[in-house]
């Protein structure tokens, strides 16, 4: 995924002789995006694993809190009333879209093993993403997400290599072609989320994030045939709002 991600967007910024010069203040940025992004995927494929789904989904996705908590406090922005409640419409659209009320009845007064490390996955994100939104207004985006994508494949590399992982699974074209499209769409995620944060306020495009759980919801039912909770139809509904609203008052 990181190979893939690194080595295509290079290759697309070369095509277009964009290929930019690169500062020594871009790499503390760089190593901590790095180690930020590894730890928070590790930790959500963890969490998630461990579940139950229905209550770590929603936790994970409330790392839109801290990104916009952050980016006020650092980069000093300043909402006003109507982008407020527009921004907290997203999110309550976020909530309720990502989780299964169904599910997650079942799963009350039980013990839930995947939400202390999808807390780790929520603190991890909303931090990544403050760091992104710091780092590109500091510098330009394109040589941030070279550099970021370098140092996640050093990482992840020198991880494979230390505990002699067996990659040999993607000698399947299908394992090989679901790790490059998933390493070229996560490189094309950070691309417009750099492009957001360039066009205005950096905590709206945060809260702007926050909508990915239509993407499963919808790929799950299309695909799959799985069949959506009435509250995520009515969390798709809130956050389309709530998207809407917030493009009006930006």
């Amino acid at each position: 995924m990181q190979s893939t991600g690194l080595t295509s967007f290079a290759a697309v910024v070369l095509l277009l002789g964009r290929w930019p010069e690169f500062e020594p203040g871009m790499i503390p940025f760089a190593i901590a995006l790095g180690v930020l992004g590894v730890i928070s995927v590790a930790a959500l494929y963890r969490g998630l694993a461990l579940g139950p789904i229905a209550v770590v989904a929603p936790v994970v996705a409330s790392y839109v809190v801290i990104t916009v908590v952050l980016v006020v406090i650092f980069l000093g922005e300043r909402l006003t009333t109507a982008q407020i409640l527009a921004a907290s419409l997203v999110f309550v659209g976020v909530v309720l879209t990502s989780t299964d009320a169904r599910e997650l009845r079942v799963t009350l007064g039980r013990p839930v093993p995947g939400v202390r490390i999808g807390l780790v996955a929520t603190l991890g994100f909303g931090l990544w993403s403050a760091v992104f939104a710091i780092a590109t207004r500091q510098y330009t985006w394109i040589p941030m997400i070279l550099l970021l994508r370098a140092t996640s494949f050093v990482f992840i590399g020198s991880y494979i290599a230390a505990r002699r992982i067996d990659l040999r699974v993607f000698r399947a074209r299908t394992a090989l072609a679901l790790g490059a499209t998933v390493g070229v769409l996560d490189t094309l995620a950070n691309v417009f989320f750099a492009l957001g944060i360039e066009s205005g306020y950096a905590s709206l495009a945060a809260t702007g994030t926050g909508m990915y759980p239509i993407v499963p919801a919808v790929l799950g039912m299309l695909a799959l045939g799985e069949r959506l909770a009435p509250n995520q139809i009515v969390g798709i509904v809130v956050l389309v709002v709530g998207l809407a609203a917030l493009g009006a008052v930006s």
